[in-house]
């Protein structure tokens, strides 16, 4: 059976193509009746509008690329619902994309994307290199970044406080008697890691404690390449008596390697954790963790893209949005005083 067309829809309700048109679309005036008359035979001949056609000729899609680097982590996944619970009130769909911490995936995603005819894109860049990003913008298309940021681009972004997070994660770790604190990264080229480490020099410098470097990590926020890193460090035989994950996905790849070597959590090492994991309530020790808030981050991603997309937010007006994240105390890490 061949679909409906707006002409056979104008015959019928004995209007023209133009009236169907602005009834369906409501954006110029037309009679009670002749509204009724059309919505009735739009009804009865189970008429569907061609929405490409359509976005093709308002140029605009109502479409949001939403690009983050792993998508299976639970913290971007709550991003992502995050987003979606505000945009989707303005009739936007999304297209979720992961990078997988992949620099040139990102760029064919941001290409594939663009090719869409999205409207807005959110995302959460794999590197410091803004080319790819300047690139789409060329194009008219609104960007803003979420969880990381990138320098020399001005553009929209909202972060958590990551410096703080990660100083203040060390220096629990320093006042309970820990000095030999090893540290798993994610690659440094994100802002994210970037800050994290810094937040974890800075805690031992002000500490006058001394930073063995077999005891930096980069773990590229990966659970398997966590998991290896950790395996190397413990069969070196020079183990450290407390470690600090930079994400909650590394935590786990560290958990894991911990178990297969039957090394305890807190008697043998004590562990710390940016981002805290997944069904927590039902791991025992309890991991002491910065809790970050993945679905107010999304939110408020949401709303800046929003106030882009309805020209709320000029073009040379940028924001920077920078939440306060939140220490929880487990029972994770051992007192040594």
């Amino acid at each position: 059976m061949s679909k409906v067309t707006i002409k056979e829809v104008a015959e019928k309700a004995k209007v023209s193509t133009a009236t169907v048109s602005r009834v369906l679309n409501n954006n110029y005036p037309v009679s009670d009746e002749v509204r009724n008359e059309v919505l009735k035979v739009v009804s009865e001949l189970n008429y569907q509008p061609n929405g490409i056609a359509r976005s093709l000729k308002i140029n605009k899609t109502n479409l949001i690329g939403i690009i983050v680097a792993d998508i299976s982590n639970p913290f971007f996944m709550g991003v992502g619902k995050g987003i979606e619970s505000v945009v989707s009130k303005e009739g936007y769909n999304l297209i979720f994309c992961s990078t997988d911490e992949s620099p040139d995936k990102e760029v064919k995603l941001l290409n594939m994307i663009a090719e869409k005819k999205v409207d807005g894109i959110v995302i959460s860049p794999s590197n410091t290199d803004s080319s790819a990003i300047k690139n789409i913008m060329g194009y008219g298309i609104k960007v803003v970044l979420v969880d990381r940021k990138v320098d020399d681009i001005n553009v929209d972004y909202i972060a958590t406080d990551d410096f703080n997070g990660s100083f203040l994660l060390t220096e629990s770790l320093i006042k309970k008697g820990h000095k030999d604190i090893a540290i798993i990264n994610g690659n440094l080229d994100v802002s994210t890691a970037k800050e994290r480490f810094n937040g974890y020099k800075s805690a031992m410098e002000r500490y006058g404690i001394e930073i063995d470097k077999d005891f930096i990590l980069s773990g590229n926020y990966s659970t398997d390449i966590a998991f290896i890193e950790t395996m190397k460090l413990i069969k070196k035989g020079k183990l450290p008596t407390a470690l600090l994950s930079t994400n909650n996905s590394m935590a786990e790849g560290v958990m894991k390697a911990f178990k297969s070597e039957k090394i305890r959590i807190p008697e043998d090492i004590s562990l710390a954790s940016f981002g805290d994991i997944t069904n927590q309530e039902f791991i025992e020790p309890k991991i002491t963790c910065i809790k970050q808030k993945p679905f107010l981050i999304g939110q408020k991603a949401g709303e800046l893209i929003l106030d882009k997309l309805n020209g709320k937010s000029k073009e040379d007006n940028f924001k920077g949005v920078v939440l306060i994240n939140e220490f929880c105390e487990g029972n994770s890490i051992k007192s040594l005083i």
